[in-house]
C-alpha cells in the first residue's frame, strides 16, 4: 500500500519536477463575500496534492496557515472525487514567504473571486507604514500630509515617513479618482499613523454600487506574531 502511494504521489509531481517545494505562510482578506462562498481550498501545486482549507475573513486576522509551495502560483478551489477543481490562481515572487490573499467578489459566476497577493512580512510592510492597493480599472492619486501619489491600476505603494503629522498622529489625506477624463475627489479626512501598527487601504470598484470604494484595515499581525514566538520560545 505505500509503494502505491508513493507511486501516485509521484505520478502527480512528475509536471513540477525540478521545481525546489518551499515553504510559505499565508492568510487572507475578503473585501466582500461573492455567492456565499466563504471557504475556500488553496493549493500549492498544479494537481492539488499540497492542500489547505482556508476560511475567508472579512477583517485582518492574526492567524497564518503554513503551505507548501512548488512553483511560482496559488491555486484556489475545491477537491474533488479524483483530484482537485482550481477556479483561480495568484501568482506567487519567489521572494514571498508571507503572504497576503485579498480576494474580491467578481461577477464571472464559474470563478466568484479575484485575487491578489501582497506581501505580509514585516519587512516587506512594516510597521507605522500605509500599504495602499489599487484594484480600480483607472489610477488613484492622493495627497497624504505633503505627499503626492499616484497608483496605477494593478499596483500598490508602500507609504512612510509621512510629513505633516499632527501631534495626535494623525494625517490628513485627500483621494482622487480618475473618470473619463475629470479627477473626481473619492474621499479625504485623516489618517492616523501608529507605530505599533500598520494599515491597509484598498480602491475597488464594487460589483453592487459600481463605485469605487477606498476601505482601510488596520493591522497589529508583525507584533502579535513576535509575542507568539517568543512564548513559544519559553516554553521550550
Amino acid at each position: 500500500m505505500k509503494r502505491v502511494f508513493l507511486l501516485l504521489l509521484i505520478q502527480a509531481l512528475l509536471p513540477l519536477w525540478g521545481q525546489e517545494p518551499r515553504e510559505v505562510e499565508v492568510r487572507t482578506l475578503c473585501f466582500r463575500y461573492s455567492a456565499g462562498l466563504k471557504e475556500v481550498t488553496l493549493s500549492g501545486d498544479v494537481d492539488g496534492v499540497s492542500q489547505v482549507k482556508c476560511d475567508l475573513k472579512k477583517y485582518l486576522d492574526v492567524n497564518q496557515q503554513k503551505m507548501t509551495l512548488i512553483g511560482n502560483e496559488i491555486r484556489v478551489g475545491e477537491p474533488r472525487d479524483g483530484g482537485f477543481e482550481s477556479w483561480g490562481k495568484v501568482g506567487i515572487k519567489k521572494s514571498l514567504k508571507e503572504i497576503l490573499l485579498v480576494f474580491f467578489p467578481s461577477e464571472d459566476a464559474e470563478a466568484p473571486y479575484h485575487i491578489v497577493a501582497f506581501d505580509d512580512s514585516a519587512k516587506g510592510f512594516p510597521l507605522g507604514s500605509f500599504l495602499i492597493a489599487n484594484i480600480n480599472p483607472e489610477p488613484l492619486r492622493l495627497v497624504i500630509g505633503e505627499q503626492k501619489i499616484q497608483i496605477n491600476s494593478g499596483t500598490s505603494e508602500l507609504v512612510s515617513d509621512l510629513k505633516n503629522v499632527r501631534a495626535n498622529g494623525q494625517v490628513p489625506y485627500y483621494a482622487y479618482v480618475k473618470e473619463g477624463d475629470d479627477w473626481k475627489r473619492l474621499s479625504s479626512g485623516f489618517w492616523t499613523v501608529v507605530k505599533r501598527k500598520r494599515n491597509f487601504q484598498v480602491a475597488f470598484r464594487n460589483t453592487k454600487t459600481k463605485r469605487v470604494d477606498l476601505r482601510g484595515y488596520d493591522d497589529t499581525f508583525p507584533i502579535f506574531k513576535d509575542l507568539l514566538r517568543k512564548q513559544e520560545n519559553a516554553q521550550r
